[in-house]
């Protein structure tokens, strides 16, 4: 393997596309290699665009297998993923799958366990997940904030993630792709495991698809009492906005639309920041994808893996809590 990392990427839509420019502009360990998506002509003007693409391959099969791929990005749809993370395996090479690992309970814990088995053979981590919000600036503050006791014990949470459009998003995938984000994250920032998760409808919006429960508003508890009430929008129509506050015993601490971090204890209070919102989570979180890319990259080149990155369990507790999510809708 050369010192500078080797990545093919599998499906290159917004995700794709999107792993694919960051470790090109910003991530010097790495260079995509090889691509492969089932719309060719998309293939070959991302490659053109790159000028690093040594193969555009015909099948997943081809790209993981070539000599000129060192370890492997899996951004296609949702339901192609435990199909693509079974060639991963059979491959033996380092990868990254986007969220969620499975689009149903069954299927997440069966290629969870071949995972463990396979990583138990390996003796090391060799397949990630994509959840990027653990490298977010803003949620490394706030779990620096939490830290210092300075605002008490949490007591429950506020989250919020509206899309401006989610097109072909089912009430099902409002779980499984959108909020599957907020299982994760907040079990990672609170260390804590999730209990139980209830669907409740508000009235539905007239810009939405009428076959879909949007909006959403989510409630769930973790097993320290700890409560989350979530909204889950669609098509809000009007700019992407992914916001939490934490209310604590003596203050609250928030994430602003974008990414500013707002304390209000001690009888003061932070403002938020105004402007442009951003069009979609691309750009909100770019910095947080190129982290994670940068700690990946990192991990494969030393052999010391980072812990922040989520790894099969991570990535089955999170279909777990979505799984009870959905047996309430």
């Amino acid at each position: 393997m050369t010192n500078q990392i080797r990545v093919g990427i599998i499906g290159l839509g917004v995700m794709g596309a999107g792993h694919a420019r960051f470790l090109h502009e910003h991530v010097p360990g790495a260079k995509v290699s090889a691509l492969f998506d089932i719309d060719s002509r998309r293939m070959a003007s991302l490659s053109s665009e790159l000028g690093t693409v040594a193969l555009q391959a015909s099948d997943p099969v081809e790209l993981m297998d070539h000599p000129e791929v060192d370890a492997i990005i899996i951004a296609s749809p949702d339901s192609l993923h435990v199909a693509q993370l079974r060639l991963a395996i059979a491959s033996r090479k380092p990868t990254l799958c986007e969220k969620p690992m499975a689009t149903s309970l069954e299927d997440s814990r069966l290629i969870a366990s071949e995972i463990a088995a396979y990583e138990a053979a390996e003796n090391r981590t060799m397949i990630n997940f994509g959840f990027m919000r653990r490298f977010d600036p803003s949620y490394l503050e706030v779990r620096r904030l939490l830290a210092t006791g300075e605002f008490g014990a949490p007591t429950f949470f506020r989250t919020i993630t509206r899309n401006v459009s989610s097109m072909g998003v089912t009430t099902q995938g409002l779980f499984t792709n959108i909020a599957v984000h907020d299982f994760d994250i907040y079990r990672w920032l609170f260390n804590d495991e999730w209990l139980s998760v209830q669907s409740h409808y508000p009235k539905h919006s007239s810009l939405s698809p009428k076959d879909i429960a949007d909006p959403l508003v989510i409630t769930a508890f973790m097993k320290s009492g700890l409560m989350m009430v979530a909204d889950i929008v669609a098509f809000n129509n009007y700019g992407y906005d992914a916001r939490v506050e934490i209310v604590c015993e003596k203050g609250s601490i928030e994430i602003g639309i974008n990414g500013d971090v707002i304390t209000r204890a001690n009888r003061v209070m932070g403002t938020h920041t105004g402007g442009v919102m951003a069009e979609d989570w691309m750009t909100r979180f770019k910095l947080s994808y190129i982290e994670e890319l940068k700690a990946w990259i990192s991990g494969i080149q030393t052999g010391v893996p980072n812990l922040d990155l989520a790894n099969y369990a991570d990535a089955l507790a999170a279909n777990e809590a979505c799984a009870l999510g959905v047996a309430s809708i």
